[in-house]
């Protein structure tokens, strides 16, 4: 892994507010929840207690999962989206009527912005009632996992481009990565820099404001990312004490999950320091939280890049 983007993982670490990891370096474990896309399941594990491990078989295949307040966790489905409780793994929540869904995103005033597959890519903003506020619609081939900013903007990638967009219908920025990647998902760092998953390319990418590469993680030839079967780097969660915790999917498959572990883990140091794998327990995963930092009773947030808990004045 490269200086600058461990350096800026490093700094991260200093600057988030939640503090640094409960669990220890050693024998570390993690209680998660991850999106097995192919096999169409909701998986829960907890490494301290398998006893308490659940498997929430879904309707259809999903990408993205979010926290969303009251021990509820959403997904958005193939014609909008649905929320779940995650004590009794009851659907909750149904919104339908759009077609393509591919990402959701819930905002601290009940707003929830989903993006479709659909004339192009296209943006819906639904308020808490369910009511649609606005849409727009962009002319890019498809996307798969959406982010937001600080700036109120999309960020969104189809082929080896990211693209930056708000609810106007402006595009606003064009970021190119290296011919062969496949941005699956790209979060704005605190220095208004992106970290773009690469997909097929398996390596995560870290470009400046003006979209000039300035880093590659996992850059070839990867020893990890030979032993460790990386084909295609999705979904991915900052931990708040900087590592860097990114799925690895492994194909369409139900049992693609054989050709290369699930989940890893790096340190801001840049060592491998968790990884899962347990291709008889799920598939090929592509969307990911670690509990550990978060707090399922309140809305959770990765804006500010660091996935946390958002905590209401008052």
């Amino acid at each position: 892994m490269k200086r600058r983007i461990l350096t800026w993982l490093a700094a991260l670490a200093g600057v988030v507010l939640l503090g640094t990891s409960r669990l220890p370096a050693a024998g570390l474990r993690h209680r998660f929840l991850a999106v097995d896309e192919s096999r169409g399941q909701l998986v829960y594990v907890d490494e301290y207690d398998a006893s308490k491990d659940w498997t929430l078989k879904l309707a259809g295949k999903h990408r993205d999962l979010q926290l969303v307040g009251g021990n509820r966790v959403l997904l958005a489905t193939p014609n909008g989206y649905r929320e779940y409780d995650l004590a009794d793994r009851r659907l909750v929540k149904e919104v339908t009527g759009y077609p393509g869904g591919v990402s959701a995103r819930r905002l601290p005033d009940g707003r929830t912005i989903l993006a479709c597959n659909a004339r192009g890519v296209t943006f819906y903003e639904i308020d808490a009632q369910n009511r649609l506020l606005r849409q727009a619609s962009f002319p890019v081939a498809s996307t798969r996992v959406v982010r937001l900013t600080p700036q109120g903007t999309m960020l969104f990638g189809s082929g080896n481009q990211v693209f930056e967009g708000d609810l106007t219908g402006a595009l606003l920025h064009t970021f190119s990565l290296p011919e062969g990647a496949w941005a699956y998902q790209a979060l704005r760092l605190p220095n208004g820099h992106l970290l773009v998953a690469g997909g097929y390319h398996p390596r995560m990418y870290e470009l400046d404001t003006d979209g000039r590469l300035v880093e590659t993680i996992f850059s070839q030839p990867a020893e990890d990312a030979r032993s460790l079967g990386f084909h295609l780097l999705e979904g991915f969660q900052i931990l708040s004490q900087g590592d860097l915790v990114i799925c690895n999917w492994t194909g369409h498959g139900a049992n693609d999950s054989s050709k290369g572990v699930q989940i890893v883990q790096y340190s801001a140091g840049g060592k491998l320091v968790w990884q899962w794998h347990d291709s008889a327990r799920a598939g090929s995963i592509n969307g990911v939280i670690i509990l550990d930092d978060l707090d399922p009773a309140v809305l959770n947030e990765d804006t500010s890049s660091v996935l946390q808990p958002v905590r209401r004045a008052g």
